[in-house]
């Protein structure tokens, strides 16, 4: 399937997904290492965002990324291959190798070499690259438009977890948010891992902190059978939006982002894909609450996004009203 894709970016007739066998010149710079960490970082990441991130000219860093995959360092995930008669063409999505990850290493970046990043990455659906892309989307989004600033500065979700208390340092999900939800009388263990966390910070040392959900439109976001189901022995709730919710709301009155990230206050992000999802989301936040919907919550649609920066845009609060990230 690889062999018959359509052309590369350069229009050559190259096989977009096979690495040539004559290999263009590549010589070890700066821009191309920054390149190989904002890939790690992300994961999975378009070369549009990956040109954004780099800030300079979009065709250079485009080449960059060619050469750094036609040697090895990059991979190009297959599964872009299937999305594409629906979606027709995208930009080219990257994921890092081995080899990337060793090179990273051998200059400094601290990066966990005991993962495989070569089949991570050959293993990624078609479903969890578009999750992914979309989530390096918008936090490429947030780095940017804070780079834009002189009175605000980022602090990514490692940095974050650096500074918690020693059981989310520790844990394998530092992201996971675990809560007591109540359900037809009885209380049940829930939990939810969120896609990001990061941190604004400002002058007057004060920090806002924001958990992010990235919402593709594949989940209900209600279920209106029972919230429970047996899996394994053992009962849990099954996955909708709603019940995203309800594990933030019920943990956060819990006391959670003190618990876990050693801060009073955060608020949870979702991008999803309508304004007529945000409404169906309200609704459900209201079911949640008893009416009286909530602040901690803030939606807001990708088309959104397509028109303004994440910083300068206006979200809707669980209560209904706009406002900024950095209001």
């Amino acid at each position: 399937m690889a062999e018959a894709a359509a052309h590369d970016e350069r229009g050559r007739g190259a096989k977009r997904f096979v690495r040539p066998e004559e290999l263009p010149a590549f010589n070890l710079t700066p821009r191309n290492l920054r390149l190989l960490a904002d890939v790690a970082r992300h994961r999975l990441i378009a070369s549009d965002d990956l040109a954004t991130l780099d800030g300079g000219s979009v065709q250079n860093a485009k080449r960059e990324l060619r050469t750094l995959w036609a040697h090895g360092y990059l991979m190009r995930p297959e599964a872009q291959l299937r999305s594409t008669a629906i979606t027709g063409p995208q930009p080219m999505v990257y994921g890092l190798t081995n080899k990337g990850a060793r090179l990273l290493h051998s200059h400094g970046h601290r990066i966990d070499l005991d993962v495989d990043w070569s089949e991570n990455c050959r293993r990624s659906g078609v479903a969890f690259i578009d999750h992914a892309v979309a989530r390096s989307r918008f936090m490429s989004g947030v780095e940017v438009a804070v780079r834009g600033l002189d009175d605000v500065d980022l602090l990514h979700a490692h940095e974050v977890i650096a500074l918690a208390p020693a059981a989310t340092r520790k844990a394998r999900q530092p992201l996971k948010w675990e809560a007591k939800v109540p359900d037809n009388g009885k209380t049940i263990p829930a939990s939810v891992i969120a896609d990001d966390l990061f941190a604004l910070c400002f002058p007057n040392e004060t920090e806002s902190y924001f958990l992010v959900e990235i919402d593709r439109g594949q989940m209900p976001v209600r279920r209106h059978t029972n919230a429970e189901e047996e899996v394994g022995g053992k009962r849990r709730m099954r996955t909708h939006y709603k019940h995203k919710l309800a594990t933030y709301w019920h943990g956060w009155k819990q006391g959670r982002p003190l618990q876990q990230f050693g801060v009073e206050q955060l608020r949870v992000l979702t991008v999803t894909t309508s304004i007529e999802r945000i409404r169906t989301m309200l609704d459900a936040l209201r079911e949640v609450t008893g009416g009286k919907g909530s602040e901690l919550f803030l939606f807001i649609e990708e088309e959104a996004l397509r028109k303004e920066n994440p910083l300068e845009a206006m979200w809707i609060t669980g209560k209904g009203r706009e406002c900024r990230l950095t209001d």
